[in-house]
């Protein structure tokens, strides 16, 4: 206690938890999400973090009074900043429909191989840092695929982390809708 308040130590806030039970598997060909059995009733918000067994599973995406819509890692729509723990090097896992997420803007020149843990960095501020994500599956000249720890075909639980996102996803509804533009002659048309 001495030495946290000599160097002006501010803790994490500590991180509350729900687990729920995966009811549905909503994923197709065009996306990849789960539906859980918590929602607005067990304080789910839009973007909380979701766990299984050590490995990131994904974020909540939409919140209803009972339920929830996870998207997963792996899905399209999926962004996550990581970071390479062997080297330290940044980057970005992005879903592409498949079994094995793609790690983008990783520096040419960084010496990442088969295995090396993958885990989130924390910024931008949806997760936090240090949950394990992955690790590198395969490296080739073209992309960098990345094995995720979740056994997605036992997946029957899951863990929603509330580490206080409040204000990084807004609501759908609150979202400002794109302004409509001008037709191009400036008239309407006949």
């Amino acid at each position: 206690a001495t030495l946290r308040a000599q160097l002006e130590y501010v803790p994490d806030k500590r991180s509350q938890f729900v687990t729920a039970r995966v009811v549905a598997d909503a994923g197709g060909t065009f996306f990849h999400s789960l539906l859980i059995n918590a929602g607005a009733r067990q304080f789910i918000r839009r973007g909380q973090a979701v766990i299984w067994q050590g490995g990131l599973i994904g974020r909540i995406a939409e919140v209803g009074e009972r339920s929830s819509r996870v998207l997963l890692m792996t899905d399209i729509n999926s962004r996550i900043p990581v970071v390479v723990e062997s080297t330290g090097d940044r980057a970005i896992v992005r879903g592409d429909n498949s079994a094995h997420p793609v790690l983008q803007f990783l520096p040419r020149n960084s010496p990442i191989s088969p295995g090396d843990r993958i885990v989130t960095s924390g910024h931008g501020g949806v997760y936090p840092p240090g949950l394990l994500v992955g690790a590198v599956a395969q490296t080739s000249d073209t992309a960098v695929t990345v094995q995720p720890f979740v056994d997605w075909s036992k997946l029957s639980q899951a863990v929603i982390l509330d580490y206080g996102v409040d204000g990084i996803l807004p609501p759908p509804e609150q979202v400002p809708a794109a302004p409509l533009r001008p037709h191009p002659t400036n008239e309407l048309p006949n």
